[in-house]
C-alpha cells in the first residue's frame, strides 16, 4: 500500500495550480537544451510537457479561469511544431539504430540517400521550431501562464475537494475510451458478441491494418490523453489504479510502434519514389514480421479491454478513491 505525503483534502483549485505549475516548469526547463540541439531528449521532454500542460488545462477547465492567450488552440499549435521535429528525430533514430545494421550492401547506397534527405528535412523543421519558440505566440503564451501562476483566478468549483469530484472527472474519460471504434479493429461481431480474428489469419489481420489503421492511430491518441489525465490523480488511488496506468503506457507504446511503421513506410516510398518492397526489401520484410508481433502482443490487451467484466472493474476502481477505499 502506498504512503501519501500530501494532503488528500486538497482543493481542486490548489491541485490544478500545482499540476499546471509542474508541467509548465517542465516545458521551460528544456528551452536552453532544445536550442543547443545537441541531444534529442530535451525536445522530447518539452513536447511531453506541452502536451501534459494542454491536458491539465482541459481537465481543470471548470475550476480555473485562464487568460484568453492560454487556450487549447494556442498550446496545440506549439505542441504540433515541437512534434514535427521530434517525429523526424524518432524516424532518423529508428532507421539508423533498428534497420541500417540489417541492410544488404546493395541497399546501403539507397539508404544513405534517404538519411541525407531526412537530415535536410529535419534541419528545415528545426529552423522553423526555433523561430516559433522565439516568436510572439510562444512568448505570449509563456508570459500569460506565468502571470496566472503568480495570481491565479478560479471558479467556484475550485473550492471543492478533489476527492469529491474525482470520479466525475475520470469516469467520462474512461467511458469515452471504451466506446472508441479502434478496439474493434481485428475483430468480428456476430449476434452482438465480439471475437478476435485468429493470429493465424495473418492476411486478414494485415488487411484490417491497411483498412482501419487510422482508427488504431486515433485510439492511441485517446489512450495517451487518458493516461496523462489519470497520472495527474495517481496519488489519490490504490495500487490497482497504478496497474491500469501501466497498461495505458504499454498500449500507447504498442500502437505508437504501429504508427511509426506507417510513417516510416510512407517516408521511404516518398523519398525513393519506389515501392518499399523493391527499394529496401530487408526493411519491408522486417516490418511485415513486426506487424505479426504487434498482433501477438496487442490481442491479449485488446481482449481484456473489450471484456464487460473488466470494464466494470475499472469503472469501480475510479469510483473508490483512497478515502472511500479505507472505509
Amino acid at each position: 500500500m502506498k504512503e501519501h505525503q500530501f494532503n488528500l483534502s486538497i482543493s481542486l483549485g490548489d491541485y490544478a495550480h500545482q499540476v499546471i505549475h509542474q508541467n509548465f516548469q517542465k516545458v521551460i526547463d528544456q528551452e536552453k537544451s532544445v536550442f543547443k540541439d545537441q541531444d534529442i531528449e530535451p525536445l522530447h521532454q518539452m513536447r511531453v510537457g506541452m502536451r501534459r500542460l494542454r491536458t491539465a488545462i482541459q481537465v481543470f477547465g471548470n475550476a480555473i479561469s485562464l487568460p484568453k492567450e492560454v487556450n487549447n488552440s494556442s498550446i496545440g499549435k506549439i505542441a504540433r511544431s515541437l512534434g514535427e521535429t521530434r517525429d523526424l528525430d524518432v524516424l532518423q533514430q529508428t532507421l539508423i539504430e533498428r534497420y541500417q545494421p540489417l541492410l544488404t550492401k546493395a541497399e546501403e547506397s539507397k539508404f544513405v540517400r534517404v538519411i541525407k534527405h531526412l537530415q535536410q528535412k529535419r534541419d528545415r523543421s528545426f529552423l522553423k521550431l526555433k523561430k516559433m519558440l522565439n516568436g510572439d505566440r510562444y512568448q505570449t503564451l509563456k508570459q500569460a501562464i506565468q502571470d496566472w501562476l503568480i495570481q491565479p483566478n478560479y471558479t467556484m468549483m475550485a473550492n471543492l475537494a478533489v476527492l469529491e469530484v474525482l470520479p466525475d472527472l475520470l469516469l467520462p474519460l474512461i467511458c469515452r475510451l471504451f466506446l472508441h471504434s479502434g478496439w474493434l479493429v481485428g475483430t468480428t461481431i456476430q449476434s452482438g458478441k465480439v471475437s478476435l480474428i485468429s493470429i493465424e489469419d495473418g492476411a486478414e489481420l494485415n488487411q484490417q491494418l491497411r483498412k482501419f489503421g487510422s482508427n488504431l492511430h486515433d485510439l492511441r491518441k485517446h489512450i495517451k490523453g487518458v493516461r496523462y489525465q489519470t497520472e495527474f490523480f495517481s496519488d489519490f488511488y490504490e495500487d490497482a489504479y497504478a496497474q491500469r496506468m501501466e497498461e495505458f503506457i504499454t498500449m500507447q507504446e504498442m500502437l505508437g510502434q504501429l504508427q511509426d511503421h506507417v510513417v516510416l513506410s510512407d517516408f521511404l516510398e516518398s523519398a525513393l519514389k519506389e515501392d518499399l518492397g523493391k527499394s529496401l526489401p530487408t526493411i519491408a520484410q522486417i516490418m511485415r514480421e513486426e506487424s505479426i508481433a504487434f498482433w501477438q502482443s496487442w490481442q491479449p490487451l485488446q481482449e481484456k479491454y473489450l471484456s464487460p467484466e473488466f470494464r466494470k472493474s475499472l469503472r469501480s476502481i475510479l469510483t473508490t478513491p483512497l478515502v472511500q477505499a479505507h472505509l
